[in-house]
């Protein structure tokens, strides 16, 4: 024993010599514990996205019909749509719900759109045009053309669509069923069809900004002041329509959906949002130069719409987007003046490893909302600054008194 004892105290003594004692005290990992924070918390948001996305509430067809058969009227205001609203009026005339009604509010057209519409006379026999009157006053045209609709409407129910929507057969049944089961006011939003390489890139960014805005968990807790409607298709119970004076209590609205889906749930009507992707869908922008007026018209609008939050989630998206890249950068670029070699190696690791995180990440977003090729994730964060760009650029033009252009109407606020 007193051998063993001798040689544990000879052991110990040259370990003490020769070789460093680890302590945990002097390592310094102060510097490193933002960097480690922010890129964790980019990682999160990456994967929370994803999971909203894919927990989003989403109206799909159903086999039969509706037990309850209210009459539902569809309201499309038109303004130059004869392109489009062929389409619109193809699908309801397949609709397997068949009590309805259709008024189509020709918004002052040029371009033929009312003669398209006539043409479909003999398989739409409910089918009534109007002939938008003069615009008042402090009236924006789409507030209009929807409030002439509706005032000769017939329905229990109004369902206001967009001319360039394409409803799927079981849309009016699917909308009923929902609707009946104790809903006042239903949204949905179609699948939005990317075709050229601006809308592919610039749109799903877009998308993804208003969908965090706007969760819809939210939107349809009655207990949240959160509100949310796309005009491609609103569905409003005529009562309650009536009971908050519809568009005309927003007729000065370039958002007109998002204030009445506000008046509708501060009235304390139940208001639901949903996807519907295989219920309905829609071309929103044939190209660049309709994609930036459409986006730019309801950049500023939009901002003001939802304030503060607005602010916050593109914010949010604005570092989901660029600060990975500047990470990668950084890190290629400090070893070049004179930075520390080890911050350099760890934020470029970190900015790889977060753009593939976000690349996988928005792929599966842009894949599951779209229906396009998971590689345009990669582009999603080249989309979002091409978007804030052009939301500057309304902004500059709204402050100089210039406006922001829309189907050949002027919006100066």
């Amino acid at each position: 024993m007193p051998v063993q004892g001798a040689s544990d105290r000879s052991l110990q003594a040259y370990l003490e010599g020769v070789a460093p004692v680890f302590d945990i005290r002097q390592l310094d990992i102060w510097p490193w514990l933002p960097l480690a924070l922010f890129s964790a918390l980019l990682a999160l948001w990456y994967v929370q996205d994803v999971i909203a996305t894919l927990r989003t509430l989403r109206l799909d067809p159903r086999p039969g019909l509706p037990d309850a058969n209210p009459l539902v009227t569809v309201i499309i205001p038109a303004r130059n749509e004869a392109a489009r609203i062929g389409a619109c009026l193809e699908g309801l005339a397949r609709q397997s719900y068949c009590i309805f009604e259709v008024i189509v509010v020709d918004d002052d057209s040029s371009d033929g759109t009312a003669d398209v519409v006539r043409r479909f006379a003999a398989r739409l026999p409910s089918l009534t045009i109007l002939s938008s009157k003069g615009l008042p006053h402090h009236w924006a045209g789409k507030c209009w053309a929807c409030w002439q609709g509706a005032n000769h409407a017939r329905g229990d129910w109004l369902l206001f669509l967009d001319a360039d929507v394409t409803p799927q057969p079981d849309l009016l049944a699917a909308l009923v069923r929902r609707a009946t089961a104790g809903r006042d006011m239903i949204t949905l939003v179609p699948l939005i069809h990317l075709t050229s390489f601006a809308e592919r890139l610039v749109l799903p960014p877009f998308i993804g900004l208003i969908s965090t805005i706007y969760p819809f968990d939210r939107v349809n807790d009655p207990s949240s002041p959160l509100a949310f409607a796309i005009g491609q298709c609103i569905m409003v119970r005529r009562d309650v329509y009536a009971a908050i004076d519809g568009h005309r209590a927003v007729r000065g609205s370039v958002l007109e959906d998002m204030d009445l889906a506000r008046l509708v749930k501060q009235s304390g009507y139940a208001l639901e949002a949903a996807i519907a992707p295989d219920l309905l869908d829609v071309r929103m922008y044939n190209g660049w130069t309709t994609l930036t007026e459409g986006l730019k018209k309801n950049a500023v609008a939009g901002y003001r719409s939802g304030g503060v939050r607005s602010g916050l989630m593109g914010l949010r998206l604005g570092m989901m987007a660029v600060m990975p890249w500047n990470m990668a950068i950084a890190g290629q670029v400090l070893p070049l003046i004179g930075g520390d070699s080890a911050l350099a190696q760890t934020l470029t690791l970190a900015g790889v490893v977060l753009l593939v995180i976000s690349a996988l990440c928005w792929g599966v977003i842009v894949r599951y909302r779209f229906r396009i090729s998971p590689l345009w994730g990669l582009l999603y964060g080249l989309g979002t600054a091409v978007y804030f760009a052009l939301a500057a650029q309304a902004l500059r033009q709204i402050r100089s008194g210039k406006g922001v252009e829309w189907k050949g109407r002027v919006f100066t606020r």
